[in-house]
């Protein structure tokens, strides 16, 4: 097995040498990373800038990280996540790395926006000086959060363009004075130089993937050359078929409850830090399983492809007998219609042809169930997360239960939103609608926890058809959910979504029938009586009389899981993702 590149690595100081007892702890967050990474139309541009965020806090890699700029005197605490946590023996020295950590971020990455604290602790405080505001190190972690939320409130100005100098050109990802042209396409981009720097790291982690992902990578039919798109024109295409994509967000539920539960049971009270270095290791281990489940989807994927001869090659629909036609110019690779995209570490994003979002969706919550002691590989990162929290002092996993075996996963459920947009869209409005989507399945899971402390085990799904801006998609959604009956099932439960699929959209259901004839009959006559409100029944005996046979409605089926169905019909593909989710393979690292 090709492991995944891993990005995320040990720290410079040796990890025997104990926390200092005096010094200054440094805190670096950068904001606005979501804004950055998804600001252009390319998805050259959101891996290059994904790419180029956690580069900026890599502290072992003295080529492309930040490595160089670390002293010998220094103890990281944390570098992921678009976040550098350090300790230095004196203000002096940490004013030193913050001075020439936030020149690097200002020749690198200009749109981005460090914020920074710095924190005295110790009996003594530092060396050079100066009263310590915090006993320890560990009260000084505890102080730090609220430090950085102080900094945030009191920004400096940004840099902006000097008076009487004239912009030329204006970049196209930026919108700021391009300083370059970016020839890579039959389309030159002007652009800035940061722009023409992200572009080309992204290529670098574009074949780093590339080969890691896809090296060895079995299909349907036909030994393909397999490649992940780097532009967004080249997913959701289909002569004749829906020009749509779907951007896809996955985001741990409870992880920073998750961390500072094992900081607090791992570490050591009687050595200050301890649990900082623990809860270190383990944002190491979620990182592992971000990355592991992007390599499964994308294999998963891959493994459906057919390339027949004398056809182009495509995905099939095991159900309802389409298929999406993948891209493809011969001599040149197969190109599959999905690319994640792994942000500061342990923010996952999925980039697909709409027709794929919701069995993926399927598939990545199968594949986080999946039972740690039956999967093969011992470096499988779901493995090893599980190992890692099981041996914890106190900690407790969730009980899951798949075709009538139950069994116990330390491995932590995911709130995941979905949106669907054109091809030709900003990134930008389809990750702020997918991150809502994603917000509000995880507030509603919340609610239910309240309810059912049962509910802290299921994962929770939530997506939207509609890109016409995040407030109005929002207040629509809740609008619909305060209608009596509601008007739509989303939010639902993970284990609600996988019997929404199976009950509305398989085949021998209404939806299923793609002909002409029912689909005017459910667009013009069954919604509008669904969305007002109206008692169906009538109009369901009649169209039983004209067609000869009962509507095949899904027992105890409800408004709004029906009109949620409809919404979809036209965009769920089952390939049979979810058949290959309790293998063993697929995610190692």
């Amino acid at each position: 097995m090709t492991p995944a590149p891993v990005h995320h690595r040990t720290s410079n100081a040796r990890p025997e040498e104990p926390p200092p007892e005096d010094g200054v702890l440094v805190g670096v967050d950068l904001r606005g990373i979501q804004d950055y990474v998804y600001s252009g139309r390319r998805i050259l541009d959101a891996v290059g800038r994904a790419a180029l965020v956690a580069e900026l806090t890599d502290t072992s890699d003295p080529v492309h990280g930040v490595a160089d700029l670390i002293p010998e005197r220094c103890l990281i605490l944390r570098d992921a996540g678009g976040a550098l946590t350090a300790v230095l023996p004196d203000r002096e020295s940490a004013r030193h790395l913050v001075s020439r950590y936030t020149r690097r971020l200002r020749d690198r990455a200009g749109e981005l926006t460090p914020v920074v604290a710095l924190v005295p602790f110790g009996a003594r405080g530092p060396a050079d000086g100066g009263e310590p505001e915090a006993p320890d190190l560990d009260t000084a972690l505890a102080v730090l959060p609220a430090r950085l939320r102080r900094a945030r409130r009191y920004m400096s100005a940004l840099h902006t363009p000097a008076h009487g100098y004239g912009v030329t050109a204006i970049c196209s990802v930026g919108g700021g004075p391009a300083e370059s042209v970016d020839s890579s396409r039959s389309e030159h981009d002007r652009v800035a130089a940061d722009v023409v720097r992200a572009r080309g790291i992204g290529r670098r982690w574009h074949r780093e993937h590339s080969r890691a992902w896809l090296t060895d990578a079995v299909t349907a039919s036909g030994d393909p050359n397999l490649a992940l798109p780097m532009e967004v024109d080249r997913l959701g295409r289909d002569h004749g078929g829906v020009s749509r994509v779907a951007v896809v967000h996955v985001d741990v539920n409870g992880l920073g409850a998750t961390l500072a539960e094992y900081r607090d049971r791992v570490g050591d009270p009687d050595r200050p830090g301890s649990g900082a270095l623990a809860q270190r290791s383990l944002s190491t281990r979620i990182v592992g399983l971000t990355e592991g489940l992007a390599r499964a989807l994308v294999r998963a994927v891959a493994a459906t492809v057919r390339v027949d001869p004398g056809e182009a090659p495509y995905v099939p629909d095991r159900w309802h007998g389409g298929r999406i036609t993948l891209d493809h110019e011969p001599p040149g690779p197969v190109r599959l219609p999905v690319r994640p995209i792994v942000v500061a570490g342990d923010d996952l994003t999925v980039l697909c042809d709409a027709r794929l979002a919701l069995s993926m969706t399927r598939y990545a919550m199968e594949w986080l169930d999946a039972d740690p002691e039956r999967i093969e590989d011992p470096e499988d990162p779901r493995a090893a997360l599980h190992r890692v929290l099981a041996t914890a002092r106190g900690m407790s996993g969730r009980t899951v239960v798949r075709g009538g075996r139950r069994h116990v996963t330390f491995v932590p459920t995911v709130g995941v939103g979905i949106a669907v947009q054109p091809v030709g869209a900003p990134l930008s409005l389809g990750y702020d609608l997918c991150e809502t989507m994603c917000r509000m399945a995880k507030d509603d899971r919340a609610v239910r926890i309240e309810d059912d402390p049962a509910a802290a085990e299921e994962h929770a799904v939530a997506w939207t058809t509609r890109f016409d801006g995040v407030d109005r998609v929002r207040r629509r959604l809740e609008a619909d959910l305060r209608e009596d009956p509601p008007r739509t099932a989303r939010p639902m439960s993970g284990g609600e979504f996988s019997r929404f699929l199976d009950r509305y959209l398989r085949a021998g259901g209404p939806l299923a029938d793609d002909t002409a004839r029912n689909r005017g009959w459910l667009v013009s006559s069954l919604v509008p009586l669904l969305e007002s409100g109206a008692d169906p029944a009538p109009e369901l005996a009649r169209r039983a009389r004209a067609t000869g046979r009962p509507v095949a409605l899904p027992k105890d089926w409800s408004r709004g899981e029906l009109l949620d169905a409809v919404g979809v019909m036209d965009l769920y593909t089952d390939p049979g993702l979810a058949e290959t989710s309790c293998r063993g393979g697929g995610g190692g690292r």
